[in-house]
Protein backbone atom coordinates (compact mmCIF):
# COMPACT_ATOMS: atom_id res chain seq x y z
CA UNK A 1 0.00 0.00 0.00
CA UNK A 2 1.40 3.13 -1.03
CA UNK A 3 0.71 6.55 1.45
CA UNK A 4 -0.71 9.49 -0.87
CA UNK A 5 -0.69 11.77 2.50
CA UNK A 6 -3.27 13.92 -0.16
CA UNK A 7 -4.16 16.02 2.78
CA UNK A 8 -1.78 19.08 3.70
CA UNK A 9 -1.45 19.29 7.44
CA UNK A 10 0.21 22.80 7.56
CA UNK A 11 0.70 25.54 4.86
CA UNK A 12 4.06 25.91 3.55
CA UNK A 13 3.26 29.95 3.55
CA UNK A 14 4.66 31.91 7.00
CA UNK A 15 1.96 33.43 8.54
CA UNK A 16 2.54 37.21 7.97
CA UNK A 17 1.80 36.65 4.05
CA UNK A 18 -0.91 34.55 5.18
CA UNK A 19 -2.92 37.70 6.57
CA UNK A 20 -1.36 39.53 3.46
CA UNK A 21 -3.31 37.34 1.46
CA UNK A 22 -6.47 37.22 3.86
CA UNK A 23 -6.46 41.03 3.71
CA UNK A 24 -6.65 41.22 -0.34
CA UNK A 25 -9.37 38.35 -0.91
CA UNK A 26 -11.37 40.54 1.43
CA UNK A 27 -10.46 43.33 -0.78
CA UNK A 28 -10.99 41.59 -4.00
CA UNK A 29 -14.05 39.87 -2.95
CA UNK A 30 -16.03 43.20 -2.44
CA UNK A 31 -14.00 44.72 -6.04
CA UNK A 32 -15.32 41.73 -7.38
CA UNK A 33 -18.76 41.90 -6.87
CA UNK A 34 -19.26 45.85 -7.43
CA UNK A 35 -17.56 44.91 -10.69
CA UNK A 36 -20.43 41.82 -11.58
CA UNK A 37 -23.38 44.43 -10.82
CA UNK A 38 -21.66 46.77 -13.83
CA UNK A 39 -21.22 44.21 -16.40
CA UNK A 40 -23.46 43.77 -19.24
CA UNK A 41 -26.35 41.14 -19.18
CA UNK A 42 -26.84 38.29 -18.78
CA UNK A 43 -22.94 38.04 -19.42
CA UNK A 44 -19.95 39.58 -20.62
CA UNK A 45 -19.76 39.74 -24.60
CA UNK A 46 -16.35 38.96 -26.29
CA UNK A 47 -15.58 42.36 -27.01
CA UNK A 48 -15.71 43.48 -23.28
CA UNK A 49 -14.01 40.24 -22.29
CA UNK A 50 -10.79 41.75 -24.24
CA UNK A 51 -10.92 44.97 -22.64
CA UNK A 52 -10.63 43.82 -19.76
CA UNK A 53 -7.93 41.63 -20.80
CA UNK A 54 -6.78 44.97 -22.09
CA UNK A 55 -6.97 46.72 -18.57
CA UNK A 56 -5.14 43.44 -16.94
CA UNK A 57 -2.24 44.18 -19.68
CA UNK A 58 -2.31 48.05 -18.80
CA UNK A 59 -2.03 47.17 -14.52
CA UNK A 60 1.05 44.77 -15.50
CA UNK A 61 2.68 47.66 -17.63
CA UNK A 62 3.04 49.79 -15.34
CA UNK A 63 3.34 47.35 -12.40
CA UNK A 64 5.95 44.84 -13.49
CA UNK A 65 6.22 42.42 -10.55
CA UNK A 66 2.74 41.73 -10.79
CA UNK A 67 3.35 40.49 -14.52
CA UNK A 68 3.25 36.37 -12.84
CA UNK A 69 0.38 36.38 -10.41
CA UNK A 70 -2.59 35.77 -13.09
CA UNK A 71 -0.46 32.56 -13.85
CA UNK A 72 -0.84 31.11 -9.99
CA UNK A 73 -4.19 32.54 -9.98
CA UNK A 74 -5.45 30.70 -13.18
CA UNK A 75 -4.00 27.68 -11.68
CA UNK A 76 -6.03 27.58 -8.42
CA UNK A 77 -3.33 28.52 -6.11
CA UNK A 78 -4.91 29.52 -2.50
CA UNK A 79 -1.76 31.31 -1.93
CA UNK A 80 -1.48 32.78 -5.32
CA UNK A 81 0.40 35.98 -4.31
CA UNK A 82 3.17 33.89 -1.95
CA UNK A 83 3.70 31.39 -5.24
CA UNK A 84 3.98 34.01 -7.74
CA UNK A 85 7.01 36.22 -8.39
CA UNK A 86 5.57 39.22 -6.84
CA UNK A 87 8.01 39.04 -3.10
CA UNK A 88 10.90 38.48 -5.49
CA UNK A 89 10.48 41.41 -7.65
CA UNK A 90 9.65 43.97 -5.50
CA UNK A 91 12.40 46.20 -3.43
CA UNK A 92 13.07 44.80 -0.12
CA UNK A 93 11.62 47.78 2.10
CA UNK A 94 8.48 46.63 0.17
CA UNK A 95 8.95 43.13 0.84
CA UNK A 96 9.67 44.54 4.64
CA UNK A 97 6.66 46.46 4.73
CA UNK A 98 4.38 43.70 3.20
CA UNK A 99 6.29 41.20 5.88
CA UNK A 100 5.02 42.87 9.00
CA UNK A 101 1.84 44.21 7.55
CA UNK A 102 -1.17 44.24 10.15
CA UNK A 103 -4.87 43.11 9.04
CA UNK A 104 -7.28 45.70 9.43
CA UNK A 105 -9.61 45.37 12.25
CA UNK A 106 -13.30 46.08 10.80
CA UNK A 107 -14.69 43.74 8.44
CA UNK A 108 -14.64 44.94 4.72
CA UNK A 109 -17.81 45.78 3.80
CA UNK A 110 -19.20 47.94 0.61
CA UNK A 111 -20.10 50.86 2.42
CA UNK A 112 -16.53 51.26 4.12
CA UNK A 113 -14.65 49.92 1.07
CA UNK A 114 -13.00 52.78 -0.44
CA UNK A 115 -12.18 54.34 3.34
CA UNK A 116 -10.82 50.93 4.55
CA UNK A 117 -8.66 50.70 1.33
CA UNK A 118 -6.80 53.88 1.41
CA UNK A 119 -5.67 53.02 5.12
CA UNK A 120 -3.78 50.48 3.51
CA UNK A 121 -0.09 51.60 2.92
CA UNK A 122 1.54 48.87 1.01
CA UNK A 123 2.78 49.28 -2.61
CA UNK A 124 0.92 47.56 -5.49
CA UNK A 125 -1.74 46.91 -3.13
CA UNK A 126 -4.37 48.32 -4.50
CA UNK A 127 -3.28 47.25 -8.23
CA UNK A 128 -3.03 43.65 -7.06
CA UNK A 129 -6.80 44.14 -5.89
CA UNK A 130 -7.96 45.94 -9.45
CA UNK A 131 -6.27 42.63 -11.10
CA UNK A 132 -7.52 40.24 -9.42
CA UNK A 133 -11.07 41.09 -9.54
CA UNK A 134 -10.47 41.68 -13.77
CA UNK A 135 -8.71 38.23 -13.77
CA UNK A 136 -11.59 36.30 -11.68
CA UNK A 137 -14.01 38.35 -14.05
CA UNK A 138 -12.41 37.73 -17.46
CA UNK A 139 -12.05 33.28 -16.13
CA UNK A 140 -15.65 33.24 -15.14
CA UNK A 141 -16.65 34.53 -18.60
CA UNK A 142 -14.48 33.06 -21.29
CA UNK A 143 -14.84 29.87 -20.53
CA UNK A 144 -18.41 30.12 -21.81
CA UNK A 145 -17.23 31.33 -25.60
CA UNK A 146 -16.39 28.74 -28.35
CA UNK A 147 -13.05 29.14 -29.68
CA UNK A 148 -12.25 32.44 -31.71
CA UNK A 149 -13.68 32.32 -35.34
CA UNK A 150 -12.11 34.25 -38.20
CA UNK A 151 -14.22 37.65 -38.64
CA UNK A 152 -15.39 40.00 -37.14
CA UNK A 153 -16.60 40.95 -33.55
CA UNK A 154 -19.20 43.12 -32.87
CA UNK A 155 -17.85 45.37 -36.06
CA UNK A 156 -14.32 45.20 -34.37
CA UNK A 157 -11.65 43.20 -36.11
CA UNK A 158 -10.23 40.01 -35.29
CA UNK A 159 -6.51 42.28 -35.31
CA UNK A 160 -7.61 43.43 -32.11
CA UNK A 161 -7.64 40.09 -29.93
CA UNK A 162 -4.54 39.34 -31.88
CA UNK A 163 -2.80 42.17 -30.95
CA UNK A 164 -3.81 42.10 -27.32
CA UNK A 165 -3.19 38.53 -27.59
CA UNK A 166 0.39 39.06 -28.83
CA UNK A 167 1.31 42.28 -26.72
CA UNK A 168 0.13 39.91 -23.02
CA UNK A 169 2.60 37.14 -24.65
CA UNK A 170 5.24 39.97 -25.02
CA UNK A 171 5.05 40.75 -21.42
CA UNK A 172 5.05 37.82 -19.94
CA UNK A 173 7.57 36.02 -21.95
CA UNK A 174 10.63 36.60 -19.96
CA UNK A 175 8.74 34.91 -17.32
CA UNK A 176 7.63 32.09 -18.77
CA UNK A 177 11.40 30.49 -18.80
CA UNK A 178 12.56 28.33 -15.59
CA UNK A 179 13.08 30.45 -12.27
CA UNK A 180 16.28 30.76 -10.39
CA UNK A 181 16.26 29.15 -6.86
CA UNK A 182 19.10 32.47 -6.61
CA UNK A 183 21.47 29.90 -5.38
CA UNK A 184 24.18 32.10 -2.92
CA UNK A 185 26.81 29.37 -3.11
CA UNK A 186 30.75 29.66 -4.03
CA UNK A 187 32.49 27.36 -6.32
CA UNK A 188 33.87 24.79 -3.61
CA UNK A 189 30.57 25.00 -2.02
CA UNK A 190 28.83 23.47 -5.46
CA UNK A 191 31.88 20.91 -4.99
CA UNK A 192 30.44 20.15 -1.63
CA UNK A 193 26.31 19.44 -2.63
CA UNK A 194 27.96 17.82 -5.53
CA UNK A 195 29.45 15.34 -3.79
CA UNK A 196 26.60 14.97 -1.21
CA UNK A 197 24.09 14.57 -3.61
CA UNK A 198 26.71 11.53 -5.03
CA UNK A 199 26.83 10.19 -1.71
CA UNK A 200 23.18 9.61 -1.08
CA UNK A 201 22.41 8.82 -4.32
CA UNK A 202 19.83 10.81 -4.51
CA UNK A 203 19.59 11.40 -8.51
CA UNK A 204 19.32 7.97 -10.84
CA UNK A 205 22.50 9.35 -12.66
CA UNK A 206 25.61 11.13 -11.20
CA UNK A 207 24.98 15.04 -11.26
CA UNK A 208 28.34 17.23 -12.28
CA UNK A 209 28.74 20.95 -10.58
CA UNK A 210 28.26 22.51 -13.75
CA UNK A 211 24.40 20.39 -14.23
CA UNK A 212 23.79 21.57 -10.10
CA UNK A 213 24.73 25.12 -11.35
CA UNK A 214 22.01 24.97 -13.90
CA UNK A 215 19.59 23.58 -11.74
CA UNK A 216 19.84 26.28 -9.11
CA UNK A 217 20.06 28.80 -11.87
CA UNK A 218 16.90 27.97 -13.37
CA UNK A 219 18.92 26.65 -16.50
CA UNK A 220 18.36 22.89 -16.27
CA UNK A 221 17.24 21.52 -19.78
CA UNK A 222 15.62 18.31 -18.90
CA UNK A 223 14.18 17.13 -15.24
CA UNK A 224 16.36 15.09 -12.83
CA UNK A 225 15.00 11.84 -12.02
CA UNK A 226 14.68 11.60 -7.96
CA UNK A 227 15.11 8.27 -6.25
CA UNK A 228 14.03 9.70 -2.80
CA UNK A 229 11.61 12.44 -2.86
CA UNK A 230 11.85 12.82 1.28
CA UNK A 231 15.42 13.52 0.76
CA UNK A 232 15.37 15.83 -2.16
CA UNK A 233 12.54 18.32 0.32
CA UNK A 234 14.75 18.04 3.52
CA UNK A 235 17.90 18.82 1.24
CA UNK A 236 16.31 22.04 -0.41
CA UNK A 237 14.65 22.52 3.24
CA UNK A 238 18.36 22.94 4.93
CA UNK A 239 20.04 25.22 1.89
CA UNK A 240 16.71 27.36 2.17
CA UNK A 241 16.83 27.55 5.98
CA UNK A 242 20.58 28.62 5.73
CA UNK A 243 19.90 30.95 3.00
CA UNK A 244 21.27 29.16 0.55
CA UNK A 245 18.37 29.31 -1.75
CA UNK A 246 14.87 31.26 -1.67
CA UNK A 247 12.55 30.41 1.19
CA UNK A 248 9.82 29.78 -1.67
CA UNK A 249 11.81 26.81 -3.51
CA UNK A 250 8.50 24.69 -3.63
CA UNK A 251 6.80 27.15 -5.86
CA UNK A 252 9.98 27.38 -8.29
CA UNK A 253 10.59 23.73 -8.45
CA UNK A 254 6.61 23.31 -9.19
CA UNK A 255 6.75 25.67 -11.90
CA UNK A 256 10.45 24.45 -13.51
CA UNK A 257 8.95 20.86 -13.82
CA UNK A 258 12.86 20.34 -12.37
CA UNK A 259 12.46 16.96 -10.95
CA UNK A 260 10.67 13.33 -12.18
CA UNK A 261 9.77 10.73 -9.82
CA UNK A 262 12.26 7.23 -10.33
CA UNK A 263 10.95 4.32 -12.53
CA UNK A 264 10.22 1.77 -9.85
CA UNK A 265 7.54 -0.93 -10.28
CA UNK A 266 5.50 0.92 -7.72
CA UNK A 267 5.36 4.32 -9.59
CA UNK A 268 4.86 3.04 -12.75
CA UNK A 269 1.64 1.64 -11.20
CA UNK A 270 0.83 4.92 -9.74
CA UNK A 271 1.62 7.14 -12.74
CA UNK A 272 1.65 4.54 -16.28
CA UNK A 273 4.38 4.75 -18.62
CA UNK A 274 4.63 8.82 -18.69
CA UNK A 275 7.11 10.59 -16.68
CA UNK A 276 5.45 12.05 -13.49
CA UNK A 277 6.99 15.35 -12.60
CA UNK A 278 7.31 15.93 -8.84
CA UNK A 279 4.70 18.93 -8.01
CA UNK A 280 4.09 21.08 -5.21
CA UNK A 281 1.81 18.77 -3.88
CA UNK A 282 4.28 15.86 -3.27
CA UNK A 283 6.61 18.08 -1.82
CA UNK A 284 4.42 19.19 0.62
CA UNK A 285 3.33 15.79 1.33
CA UNK A 286 6.77 14.56 1.33
CA UNK A 287 7.63 17.83 4.26
CA UNK A 288 5.35 16.73 6.41
CA UNK A 289 6.42 13.34 6.46
CA UNK A 290 9.58 14.35 7.32
CA UNK A 291 8.67 15.58 10.70
CA UNK A 292 7.63 12.28 11.09
CA UNK A 293 9.29 9.50 9.28
CA UNK A 294 13.27 8.86 9.03
CA UNK A 295 15.07 10.41 6.05
CA UNK A 296 17.61 8.81 4.28
CA UNK A 297 20.65 10.64 4.00
CA UNK A 298 19.93 13.24 7.17
CA UNK A 299 23.31 12.86 8.55
CA UNK A 300 25.27 13.47 5.47
CA UNK A 301 22.87 16.85 4.83
CA UNK A 302 23.57 17.77 8.87
CA UNK A 303 27.37 17.58 7.68
CA UNK A 304 27.00 19.32 4.45
CA UNK A 305 25.31 22.14 6.43
CA UNK A 306 28.15 22.23 8.64
CA UNK A 307 30.66 22.65 5.56
CA UNK A 308 28.82 24.76 3.69
CA UNK A 309 28.76 26.95 6.61
CA UNK A 310 32.20 26.77 7.64
CA UNK A 311 33.29 27.90 3.88
CA UNK A 312 30.55 31.04 4.92
CA UNK A 313 32.70 32.02 7.78
CA UNK A 314 35.74 31.96 6.07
Amino acid sequence: MYDFDQNIIESDVPESFQVVQQSLNDFVAINYETALGLVSQPQLTEAEILHYKSKVLDIIRNNPPLVSLPKYLRDGREDYLWYSDFYDEISKDDYHRYRTFIKPTSAITPSNYTEELAKIDLPYFRELVDLVSLERLCIKYEKLFPAPKKGIVQGKPRVQEATIAKETKATVKSKSTKRSYQPKLSKEQYVLLADCIEAIKLFRSKIKVAELKKLLLGKLPEPLQVTNQKTLVYLLDQLSEHKYIKNTWVSVTDGNKDFISFRTEGNKERYGDNEHYIGMQQLLNCRNRNKRQQIFGLENIDTLIEKLREYSLQ
